[in-house]
């Protein structure tokens, strides 16, 4: 998928590709990549990519100045989405951790029960 953002004069275009056995997502502005993010799960993928646009929408009705230089402006979008992205993976890593860390008590729960059973 790709989806073209106009921010003025300057035009940032995103791109969701299979990359591998996991998903890229980013946006280039003058053919130069100035973010790009990497996903294993799709649906955290899709997820991040609904809000990435919301973000670059944002950033193209409120920080574009006319006469602003070009690089600058291309670094300061990678950074600004930066910003969202870590704070996305945040939500992702607590959640993540959250539900590995109940998986594994019960499974000790169960190992624990397993060797008193069988201990020699």
């Amino acid at each position: 998928m790709t989806k073209t953002f106009y921010c003025g004069d300057f035009t940032f275009k995103g791109y969701f590709i299979k990359a591998g056995t996991g998903w890229e997502i980013g946006y280039k502005f003058n053919n130069t990549s100035y973010f790009v993010s990497n996903f294993i799960d799709h649906t955290e993928a899709t997820k991040w990519w609904g809000q990435s646009q919301k973000w670059m929408t944002t950033f193209c009705k409120t920080e574009y100045y006319p006469n602003m230089n070009k690089a600058f402006f291309g670094k300061f979008m990678g950074n600004y989405l930066y910003t969202h992205y870590y704070n996305f993976l945040k939500g992702v890593i607590s959640k993540n951790y959250t539900f590995s860390n109940k998986s594994y008590k019960k499974d000790f729960a169960q190992y624990k029960k397993f060797k008193s059973t069988y201990a020699a």
